[in-house]
């Protein structure tokens, strides 16, 4: 229980909900000094679940109080500036509803038998507040509507409007956030001055983006009834404010909106022993399972709460199984503590951690609202000496995604942002190896910078076609409204190489960029007239690629196409129907009421039959919102003459024959592979392959941390707190015979999710709360069969779904001790279906014909 002062700071917030907010020089309120005033308190609070609140009670309370209210001071130059001092005088605490005996903790008892004799005596307290015209706002600075009318106030208060200090922490993509939908409403009845009748109501819906029924409604009414005044005997305590609070023993006044004192945990289980309890090799080991995802949320819950050398002993005591596990946990849990633990535990000069350092990168690069500390900790390692070229690519790439989702969270002033721009920046300027440039350039494409555009548009006309392809894909990742006609030109004249030859991957990123910037009537004309004057695949790819747009009228180029193709010089069959293997598809993996997810597909061949770039790309949508889940782009050259004796080399190619691959992992561009660079490398690796899965990304991503205070008008606060958890696990692996000229690739994507959402009210004696929580466990396979035997070479594509459990659970609860408690839990499982998704016409017959000859 706690303490009589802290009651008493709850009380006063508690109570003084009607006097704080009315403009009393618009209506004449002001209460006289000498008298009494004695009131009837009441507020309802009510907790309720989304999922099925028709069917779920509520968790609540109803508190019955009698307040008296008198004047303690006045300043006599405003007679609108006041110490007022509220004491309680009678409390009864009631179910906000109906509810049986066997479900109610209150039972008419007392009070006093509820909350015990010391806490009632601190309930009981008086409280004094500064009322200065009206406003004592617990809500901080808000925009408010009065309407005044026969001595009555209607007031409306937007609170999204308000100012106050932070409390809370969301995420940088709001696909991964919360919606907050808060109302409030008064209405004040006044006589002579005095309130008589008042009654205030607010509703706060708090709902996850992705998936609305995870979340909670919190209602509150409140109702004041004047029932007496009486004359007292006037006090005094000093002419000024500072000598009346002085006196009245007030050194430190508390501040309204401040944070309210933490309700200490009742069984508290410290990190150290939780990891203990867990079974190391099945509860660590297999990050895609559900149970391991959960077991990742809760510890990053008990790593907030741990001191540092704690973490620090964790870290160092760690084994194998778990030390991954642990980096992963202590970057989500982003602490002071836990960053900087992991600062005097990671040392980037020592080769025998890059397995931890890359682990700890990556889990900076994903979480949700990084820090300042954070990117203070990677610019220092930097700039010290890092051996490993791996390790610093990943840095400065990882710098970069801090730095974005740090701007998108209106943080970009920070001094330690501004150092970050800075060695970005720097540093590509003072680039000279390519490697470096291209390494500059892929972190600029997670930061997002609008001021670097320009810098941007100067390396897409660079000497080699890798480096300007990555400043075109910088381009593509920004909003339409930075697109300017600058930047557009630029696109048009590299898509039609008007000046200089362009490798296709530069070409095929301008022709994006133009596409999806509300591209103009001869633009788009220009881009269908090039249709057969290219390559065919070429021709044959961008021809599929306005197909898919059609099929769509969300498109923004969509309307231009089809205007543009009632002009018979474009819509002929001699220009349209393209031969060849390029394909383009989109389609959608889920869709609900809240969110969509899609995926598009498109493959670029080489006019001899060689894959040349594939990307696969998935997304998640809530309303305006979108965030790229993820893209694997595959890049190709110089193979040609692998297969065909005589080729026909592609213009603007870099020559050398590579093979490389780059993923885009929740908006994060992670550091580049190259499969093999020239002939001596590539078949090395040829000989040195296994059917081995080999790892691509595993770990545990704390994608969704969402924590706010809501202060209510009454004073009470409560808390909301979302967490999403994903455990991933992405391999691939590849049987090539050369017997029968026969590759398959499947790239195996298994993870699960795992959604919290806690919504709860902790006075000093009472905790209310609604608890939801929803988990997934799903398995994707894009498998890709090649067969080289015959000309052109044949190509299957899938795109396997898996059946996945899917589990939703609801728990409500009301304690005022931990013997006295009132508990509802719900739960309902289903089994979601597995498929193939299909994809375009071609791949479907191919496949159908290749499987069936296996048959």
């Amino acid at each position: 229980m706690a303490s009589p002062k802290a009651l008493r700071e709850w009380i006063m917030l508690f109570a003084i909900f009607t006097l704080r907010s009315v403009e009393a020089r618009a209506v004449d309120l002001a209460y006289k000094s000498g008298t009494l005033f004695t009131y009837k308190y009441n507020v309802d609070l009510l907790l309720e679940t989304l999922s099925s609140p028709e069917t779920l009670p509520g968790s609540g309370f109803r508190i019955e109080a009698i307040v008296g209210l008198h004047v303690v001071w006045e300043n006599s130059s405003n007679q609108h500036e006041q110490l007022v001092q509220l004491q309680i005088q009678e409390v009864q605490l009631l179910n906000v509803s109906e509810r049986m005996d066997s479900q109610s903790i209150f039972k008419n008892i007392p009070a006093e038998s509820l909350l015990g004799p010391t806490a009632m005596t601190g309930l009981k307290g008086p409280v004094i507040f500064h009322w200065n015209n009206g406003k004592i706002d617990v809500s901080g600075n808000c925009r408010v509507t009065y309407e005044t009318a026969n001595n009555q106030v209607t007031k409306i208060k937007d609170l999204r409007s308000c100012e106050r200090p932070e409390s809370g922490f969301g995420s940088s993509n709001q696909v991964l956030g919360v919606q907050w939908q808060p109302t409030c409403k008064g209405l004040y009845s006044l006589e002579n001055g005095v309130i008589k009748t008042a009654v205030s109501e607010e509703g706060h819906v708090i709902s996850l983006n992705l998936q609305s029924t995870i979340g909670a409604k919190i209602s509150s009414r409140q109702q004041l009834h004047y029932l007496s005044s009486e004359h007292r005997p006037e006090e005094y305590y000093g002419k000024s404010l500072q000598e009346t609070l002085h006196n009245l023993g007030i050194d430190t006044p508390l501040a309204l909106t401040g944070t309210p004192e933490k309700v200490p945990c009742k069984v508290c289980t410290s990190a150290s022993d939780y990891l203990k309890s867990l079974n190391k090799k099945t509860a660590l080991q297999d990050l895609y399972k559900i149970s391991t995802t959960r077991t990742f949320l809760a510890f990053v819950q008990l790593l907030r709460e741990a001191k540092k050398i704690d973490i620090l002993n964790l870290l160092k005591k760690a084994g194998n199984t778990e030390i991954s596990f642990l980096i992963d946990s202590a970057t989500a849990a982003q602490t002071e503590s836990s960053l900087s633990a992991l600062s005097e535990y990671l040392d980037f000069t020592k080769e025998a951690q890059i397995p931890q350092l890359r682990t700890f990168l990556y889990a900076s690069a994903f979480t949700s609202h990084p820090s300042k500390e954070l990117l203070r900790i990677l610019l220092a390692k930097l700039q010290n000496k890092v051996p490993s070229r791996e390790i610093q690519e990943t840095i400065v790439l990882v710098i970069g995604a801090v730095i974005g989702k740090m701007c998108q969270r209106n943080l970009c002033k920070l001094q330690e942002v501004e150092t970050g721009k800075k060695a970005i920046l720097e540093g590509l300027n003072a680039a000279t190896e390519e490697a470096d440039i291209k390494m500059y350039l892929l972190a600029l494409k997670n930061a997002l910078l609008p001021e670097t555009i320009p810098l941007l548009l100067k390396y897409t006309k660079w000497k080699t076609s890798s480096v300007a392809a990555i400043a075109v894909t910088v381009l593509q990742r920004f909003p339409n409204i930075y697109i300017t006609q600058e930047v557009k030109k630029q696109m048009n004249m590299i898509f039609h190489q008007s000046v200089n030859q362009y490798g296709v991957p530069v070409r095929l990123a301008a022709f994006d960029v133009i596409l999806n910037n509300h591209p103009s009537a001869m633009e788009m004309k220009n881009i269908l007239l090039s249709v057969g004057e290219i390559e065919s695949e070429l021709s044959k790819f961008i021809v599929a690629k306005l197909q898919n747009i059609l099929r769509s009228d969300h498109h923004p180029a969509s309307k231009l196409i089809r205007k543009a193709l009632k002009d018979p010089m474009i819509h002929n069959y001699h220009r349209l129907s393209r031969t060849g293997s390029s394909s383009s598809s989109s389609g959608y993996l889920a869709v609900t009421k809240d969110m969509v997810t899609s995926y598009n597909m498109d493959l670029l061949f080489g006019d001899s039959g060689i894959l040349q770039q594939s990307y696969s790309d998935f997304f998640v949508s809530t309303g305006k919102n979108k965030l790229h889940a993820s893209q694997v782009s595959i890049v190709a050259q110089g193979l040609d003459s692998f297969f065909k004796e005589s080729s026909k080399e592609v213009e603007g190619d870099d020559g050398e024959a590579m093979a490389g691959m780059s993923v885009i992992l929740f908006d994060v561009q992670l550091p580049p592979v190259v499969f093999f660079q020239g002939y001596s490398d590539l078949m090395e690796k040829l000989w040195s392959i296994t059917e081995e899965p080999t790892s691509i990304i595993k770990g545990s991503i704390l994608l969704i941390d969402h924590l706010q205070a809501i202060r209510l008008q009454s004073g009470i606060q409560a808390s909301t707190e979302f967490q999403g958890g994903l455990g991933i696990d992405i391999s691939g692996t590849i049987a090539l015979s050369l017997w029968s000229q026969q590759s398959t690739t499947n790239i195996r994507n298994r993870g699960s999710l795992v959604f919290n959402s806690v919504t709860k009210v902790d006075t000093p004696f009472l905790r209310v709360g609604v608890n939801c929580s929803s988990e997934a466990g799903a398995s994707l396979d894009f498998v890709s069969t090649v067969k080289f035997l015959e000309s052109p070479i044949l190509i299957c594509l899938q795109l396997l779904k898996k059946p996945f459990p899917y589990r939703e659970t609801v728990m409500i609860y009301q304690s005022l001790r931990k013997e006295d408690q009132f508990l509802i839990k719900r739960a309902r499982t289903l089994r979601v279906q597995g498929m193939e998704l299909p994809l375009h016409r071609a791949n479907s017959e191919m496949c159908k014909k290749m499987l069936s000859e296996e048959v």
